[in-house]
């Protein structure tokens, strides 16, 4: 008599891909306390309300870029689409979460349950908001896990799921839709131009190869390659001694304040 075969079915994530461990950690997450420090915003005053005003005004206006772009008889453009993206309920999870950012010194990492009391909305608008504003820019989201001992029924998880952290801006693509009164400030020609000046040079110094690096990269022949890597040496130790630091001991101050050159302490 043949025997119904039993097959067990491995667990599958969200995704559909295989999940033996049964651990619910969404991927890119990043271990909670390994990197917030450095993506945390140090927001200047004002400036998380700043942020929230701007994206009210946007709000306000999203309708009279659609109106513009169908009376002109065209698509609307990808900054005009990411505009308009913006709905009331992304408004309130963005307020809750400016709010935060001016009482918690920048440090935003809510859990969906408190933005969902705070904001007044469900746990899936939450989720459509923060996609919306993540796509408009105003919004940096980076989820965390924290590490865990395995429990009997997930005998390989190692970690959990925790709160996102999350920070905020508003690009400056989104800023010619606003009024000029909620743009930001043009910088100073002079100001662009030591900026470009500054980035040219850092790329120059990039670019830049000593004689050593050019040798061996474009010398093929042995005899050669080392006659000139010898020559490159000589120079490279020549510079070096005509940059190098004076000695310490090459001027001492007397208790008097009267320098004596050449002559070493206690001498």
């Amino acid at each position: 008599m043949a025997l119904d075969r039993i097959e067990r079915t491995r667990p599958r994530s969200r995704s559909g891909a295989p999940n033996p461990t049964r651990a619910h950690v969404h991927p890119n997450s990043r271990r909670a306390g390994t990197f917030e420090e450095d993506f945390f915003y140090s927001y200047a005053k004002g400036e998380p309300d700043r942020l929230y005003k701007q994206a009210a005004e946007l709000l306000k206006r999203k309708n009279a870029v659609r109106r513009i772009a169908r009376t002109e008889g065209r698509q609307l453009t990808e900054d005009e689409r990411l505009a308009t993206l913006i709905t009331n309920t992304a408004l309130r999870v963005f307020e809750q979460l400016t709010t935060l950012a001016r009482t918690c010194a920048g440090k935003v990492f809510p859990t969906w349950e408190w933005i969902e009391a705070a904001a007044g909305v469900s746990r899936a608008s939450v989720g459509r908001a923060l996609v919306a504003l993540a796509s408009m820019g105003l919004l940096d989201k980076q989820r965390r896990c924290v590490p865990i001992d395995p429990p009997a029924d997930r005998p390989k998880a190692r970690n959990a799921q925790t709160s996102n952290v999350y920070r905020m801006s508003f690009p400056n693509r989104l800023a010619r839709f606003l009024p000029r009164r909620l743009r930001p400030v043009p910088l100073p020609d002079d100001v662009v131009q030591r900026e470009a000046d500054r980035i040219e040079q850092i790329e120059a110094m990039r670019l830049w190869r000593s004689p050593r690096q050019v040798v061996a990269e474009e010398i093929e022949d042995a005899g050669l390659r080392q006659v000139l890597d010898s020559l490159a040496i000589a120079i490279e130790k020549q510079e070096s001694q005509k940059n190098g630091q004076p000695l310490l001991d090459s001027y001492v101050l007397r208790a008097d304040g009267v320098g004596l050159v050449g002559q070493r302490p206690n001498a």
